[in-house]
């Protein structure tokens, strides 16, 4: 059974790699997949599509600056000498490739679970760091299960937007769902067992046995090898460059002194805990960025090394800003022509309390593809499909759970969540796509499967 699991889920990666574009062009061909389907199904002409791709395309402007600085303070942070050591001592933990897959999925589901975000940057640098440390490892299989992790429990967890959103007085949808309160959601027992079984138990049992023995596992490939090899080094010879202080002229001082960043980086201490004491366990994504920049800050000791950790971090965070705009375009078209509605309701029809929640994933899985935001796409098909829930008699809570099951559930296999993580291991989709589809797979099962017995 091992033998063979391994052979399809390499044949997968393998198919996958060959088949799959790069995300960029999956953008493009999504794109031009959403114009067509706008012509032929609404009654939006060329021009109109055009407009609305237009009008949307920068729409998540602001979002892509927060997931560009995620990728950047996440590699400041792991790159900051104390959390380096820290990290190093703490990825030894695992002594072969097997244990250290199980470590890298458990970990990335429990950091996601307190924040997306968290679970994406540390999952990534954990990864990473595992990987340097054993170096016969499947590094693409230990990628994989880090953006699973983090990705599906993240949007399950405490940080979760819609489980949140329907929590917070005068959300837009309060007349239809009403309140509902997060031991309704995110501690709702069917959803709490689903993530334990399914992430917590089976992929990781399931990465360990796809992955080869530790005997068997050649070294990580090459140019990745290099590429990790040669970021440390530059890190390495920018603070090795630097002049004797006596050699230093008092602008090199400045930027070399530990009192600017110590100061500042109070500063940030300060503010954090004021906001966590006012707003709560709030990790927002602006939150989350400014805690692991004054946390780089204060660990980098100088601007200086601070600088030449971002230098490398921001290489990284070229797919954000390259990728995001088009899928914002996307969304324009898929809400402002009136395709999400059509979908929904497609679904929608002929269903019960029964067999909604599943045709409900199904949808929220199909429309994620084009509209990979979570809020975003809450505001836009929640009202659709939360009107067809109630109508079939549906509790809100369940269909608030179907409803993101199924768009977080299908981000293991969209890329556009992948990109930061992505970014930081240094990957492509392609390079872990099959292995995301197995876990898509039972994943969907093991959800699918609770249901039925539990609801």
């Amino acid at each position: 059974m091992r033998n063979a699991l391994r052979k399809i889920c390499g044949a997968l990666n393998l198919g996958m790699d060959k088949v799959l574009p790069d995300a960029i062009v999956l953008a493009f061909v999504l794109t031009f997949i959403t114009f067509i389907m706008g012509l032929v199904l609404t009654d939006s002409g060329p021009l109109d599509m055009v407009v609305y791709w237009g009008q949307g395309f920068w729409g998540f402007l602001s979002f892509s600056m927060q997931m560009a600085m995620i990728i950047a303070t996440g590699y400041i942070v792991s790159e900051a000498p104390p959390i380096k050591r820290a990290l190093v001592s703490l990825c030894k933990l695992p002594k072969n490739a097997i244990q250290g897959v199980v470590f890298v999925a458990i970990a990335s589901a429990f950091l996601g679970w307190i924040s997306w975000g968290l679970g994406l940057v540390a999952g990534a640098i954990l990864a990473r760091s595992v990987a340097l440390n054993l170096r016969r490892v499947d590094f693409k299989l230990y990628v994989a299960v880090a953006y699973t992790g983090a990705i599906s429990c993240g949007l399950f967890g405490i940080s979760g937007s819609e489980f949140l959103l329907v929590n917070t007085p005068g959300y837009f949808m309060e007349d239809m769902l009403g309140l509902i309160p997060l031991s309704q959601t995110v501690f709702e027992p069917s959803l709490l067992l689903a993530q334990v079984l399914g992430l917590v138990i089976v992929v990781p049992l399931l990465a360990a046995l796809i992955h080869t023995s530790p005997k068997d596992t050649p070294e990580m490939p090459k140019d990745i090898l290099d590429r990790f090899l040669a970021q440390e080094e530059a890190v390495m010879a920018m603070k090795s460059n630097h002049k004797d202080k006596s050699e230093m002229t008092f602008a090199e001082r400045v930027d070399n002194s530990f009192i600017t960043t110590f100061i500042i980086g109070i500063a940030g201490i300060v503010y954090l805990v004021y906001w966590f004491y006012t707003e709560g366990f709030d990790l927002n994504l602006d939150i989350m960025n400014f805690m692991l920049l004054m946390i780089g800050i204060l660990c980098h000791g100088s601007p200086r090394n601070l600088l030449n950790a971002c230098e490398e971090g921001v290489r990284s965070a070229y797919g954000v800003l390259v990728q995001f705009p088009f899928y914002a375009g996307i969304q324009g078209m898929m809400s402002t022509s009136g395709l999400v509605a059509i979908i929904a309701n497609a679904f929608a029809e002929n269903s019960n309390a029964t067999t909604y929640p599943f045709l409900c994933y199904i949808c929220m899985a199909i429309i994620n593809f084009f509209i990979p935001s979570s809020g975003g796409i809450f505001m836009v098909a929640g009202p659709a499909l939360g009107e067809a829930a109630l109508s079939v008699g549906l509790e809100p809570n369940k269909f608030l759970i179907a409803f993101t099951a199924g768009e977080t559930i299908s981000n293991i296999i969209q890329p556009f969540w992948a990109i930061p993580l992505l970014g930081i291991a240094g990957l492509k989709m392609k390079d872990i796509m099959g292995y995301c589809i197995v876990f898509f797979v039972v994943l969907t099962a093991i959800f699918f499967g609770v249901w039925a017995v539990m609801w």
